[in-house]
């Protein structure tokens, strides 16, 4: 967990974090979403995107603008990250990565692919998950360890969001919650089609969560 001061901005706050999260290899970024962050969509990704509202577009601008610098630091000449069919973010060849965002905060992370095969991250507001989606998303296999049934319920949701991005890259699967298995014990989640993946996660300022390829 990561915890910052009054005096700290959140986005250097939720930055941080989220560095502590990452493996080698991968880099992080984050930043907090603005209505006029669509203007950083390439015109590839505003196509790929064109249906969705502005809300949305300003939040996919957000985290591309937040991926096209760790693409550029990684080296990469293409730096467009266009949306697929479900969803799921394009990166270029020889990286990998992944965007996510909340109401307010975008974050991302990206490496190449001869440091890490995928990675998957996600983003949600420190709030306990509404008593409603505990049982969508829990599932019996998971273990929640000692964290607070309310709280841990939200980080449950993250984490599996994360590894679900993770693991899509691996086998291109839509899977559902209940088809993630999630051990904060032993710091593992297992899908149902048996790929296994390291999980981290922090609570504060926001609740993080990324997933990639136990190795």
């Amino acid at each position: 967990m990561h915890a910052r001061s009054d005096s700290t901005p959140p986005a250097i706050a939720v930055d941080r974090a989220l560095v502590s999260l990452a493996p080698p290899g991968v880099l992080t970024g984050c930043r907090r979403i603005q209505m006029e962050d669509e203007r950083y969509l390439l015109p590839a990704e505003r196509a790929s995107i064109a249906t969705r509202g502005h809300k949305a577009r300003a939040a996919s601008g957000a985290g591309r603008r937040i991926a096209h610098e760790l693409l550029r630091r990684l080296g990469s000449v293409d730096i467009a990250v266009t949306r697929g069919s479900l969803g799921n973010p394009i990166w270029p060849p020889g990286t990998v990565g992944s965007i996510a965002h909340d109401d307010e905060m975008a974050v991302a992370v990206a490496a190449r692919t001869d440091a890490m095969r995928s990675v998957g991250v996600d983003v949600e507001p420190a709030l306990p998950l509404p008593a409603d989606l505990l049982p969508i998303v829990a599932a019996p296999q998971d273990r929640l360890g000692d964290l607070d049934p309310g709280m841990g319920g939200r980080v449950l949701f993250a984490v599996k969001e994360a590894v679900y991005k993770a693991s899509f890259r691996l086998d291109g699967r839509v899977l559902g919650f209940e088809d993630i298995a999630v051990d904060f014990e032993t710091g593992e989640a297992v899908t149902s089609s048996g790929l296994r993946l390291t999980v981290r996660f922090a609570i504060s300022p926001r609740i993080l969560a990324l997933a990639y390829p136990a190795r």
